[in-house]
């Protein structure tokens, strides 16, 4: 799989029923029928990178950091088929492309993610902050996860 840059005709895939800034930011199964979707802006400065997985979402590296080599990874997705090349992709576009030395990103265990998946492709749990967001009335942990380069 490869990423590819924004293009406006790609606005559509920037708005989905995930919970905003996850580095798995996968389609909740209970999202509110008529709560809006969670939207993400299009790049306007260098301190992130928006990429396209195409037919899947997007990739957003943010808070990028050019002198310690490190950015956060948001990930929202449509489908959930075809995540683990993804998360390989995502890993080597930060280290090899981007050239990071560090990517990370926020976990809401409470979403029973797949983080099996984040350990097979190098992402580590670093930091549990509880009650680090709001979800459904109430205060929830939440978990950061990263992978760092080894030249």
């Amino acid at each position: 799989m490869r990423l590819r840059g924004y293009r406006s005709g790609d606005a559509d895939l920037l708005a989905g029923p995930w919970l905003a800034g996850e580095l798995l930011g996968l389609p909740l199964a209970d999202w509110p029928p008529l709560a809006s979707p969670t939207r993400v802006p299009p790049p306007t400065d260098p301190s992130q990178e928006l990429c396209i997985a195409p037919g899947l979402g997007f990739v957003r590296y943010t808070s990028l950091d050019w002198v310690h080599r490190r950015a956060r990874v948001e990930l929202g997705l449509h489908s959930v088929e075809g995540l683990d090349v993804l998360l390989k992709t995502v890993v080597e576009h930060g280290f090899r492309t981007l050239n990071l030395s560090r990517v990370y990103g926020w976990v809401t265990p409470v979403l029973d993610p797949p983080t099996g998946l984040l350990a097979d492709v190098g992402f580590r749990r670093e930091a549990v902050v509880p009650e680090g967001t709001w979800l459904d009335g109430r205060p929830v942990d939440r978990e950061i996860w990263g992978a760092v380069r080894n030249d």
